[in-house]
């Protein structure tokens, strides 16, 4: 107790006994207040089933069982089915495969080779040779061009093919026509197309147009050195040393330089058919008629398969050497 009476007169003297007083009455009221618990008056619900009191207002709810059917005005459609689908444009399907029996037809899609003739897949879809070989990029040098990625030049419908005979008469001449596509997307139609034609221009001159093939409606074009060819195009000897290129009207080719990386310039025959002149000179000249840049170009190939391809001005087309035989045999 003596201690306490002396901790009890330290505080008076300080005058700190409010302190240790404040603190036993908070000790005390604490646990008091805690102990009450607020009075809640809780509503009363009315019962969902209780029927309302009289003087009560209700409203009245109508229902209508007559059901009536919606007329749409729209045409009913598959909601599987896509809708909005983007129109390809200048779509081509390619002619039969070109003549001289050669296996290496080109069938490129997207860069690469498929089976069954497959054609160059493009913004606007690009057809392809009905060949069944399977296709392949070929290159007049080393290396392969870039696939095309532009469309067709034209539609097949308005191709025109010659029937394919065995000669023509002293007053007719074969009349072709070429479509190209330029750098900056669009076709570019050379009608005629003089023989010995440097393509696709003479500033850039990677094949050049030998003429029509006897016999056929396929027209032969001569591979520079550094062409890189991809299409359904027919290549002689084959398609590692592709040297000359058999292409059928319809048929859409692309050449690029190779290794280059460009994008390739697309061209399509669109037209085989035979003049009539008025005189055998006439058709004469009409046959004679070349391509000086071509002319020149030619003169210094070192290429042996163009030897056997000599264009014949006496039928006025390219004769096929290699199906001469020796002695009549």
């Amino acid at each position: 107790m003596s201690f306490f009476k002396g901790i009890l007169n330290d505080l008076v003297q300080r005058r700190l006994w409010p302190v240790p007083l404040a603190l036993i009455a908070a000790i005390v009221a604490v646990p008091v207040v805690l102990a009450k618990s607020p009075q809640t008056h809780p509503a009363a619900s009315a019962s969902p089933n209780a029927a309302p009191g009289a003087g009560t207002p209700v409203a009245s709810i109508r229902v209508a069982n007559a059901t009536k059917e919606a007329r749409l005005a729209s045409r009913s459609r598959d909601p599987f089915t896509q809708q909005l689908l983007a129109k390809a444009t200048g779509a081509v399907t390619g002619a039969a495969a070109a003549a001289g029996g050669s296996t290496g037809s080109t069938a490129v899609v997207a860069g690469g080779s498929t089976p069954g003739g497959g054609g160059v897949s493009a913004a606007g879809g690009l057809g392809a040779s009905s060949g069944s070989s399977v296709g392949t990029s070929v290159s007049g040098g080393a290396g392969t061009g870039s696939a095309p990625s532009r469309p067709a030049p034209v539609a097949p419908s308005s191709v025109k093919q010659a029937p394919a005979h065995s000669g023509l008469t002293s007053t007719e001449a074969y009349h072709v026509a070429l479509s190209t596509t330029n750098p900056a997307g669009g076709v570019e139609p050379i009608d005629p197309l003089v023989r010995l034609t440097p393509v696709p221009s003479e500033q850039q001159p990677l094949l050049v147009e030998l003429g029509v093939l006897k016999g056929t409606n396929h027209v032969l074009f001569a591979v520079q050195p550094g062409a890189a060819l991809h299409g359904p195009g027919s290549c002689i000897p084959g398609p590692v040393d592709c040297e000359i290129v058999s292409l059928a009207p319809g048929q859409t080719e692309s050449v690029a330089p190779s290794g280059s990386g460009q994008a390739g310039t697309l061209f399509q025959i669109t037209g085989v058919s035979v003049d009539r002149y008025a005189t055998a000179a006439d058709a004469s000249k009409a046959r004679a008629d070349v391509s000086r840049a071509g002319a020149q170009l030619l003169a210094s190939s070192s290429s042996s398969t163009l030897a056997l391809f000599q264009y014949d001005p006496a039928v006025g087309a390219v004769v096929d050497l290699r199906n001469l035989t020796v002695g009549g045999n």
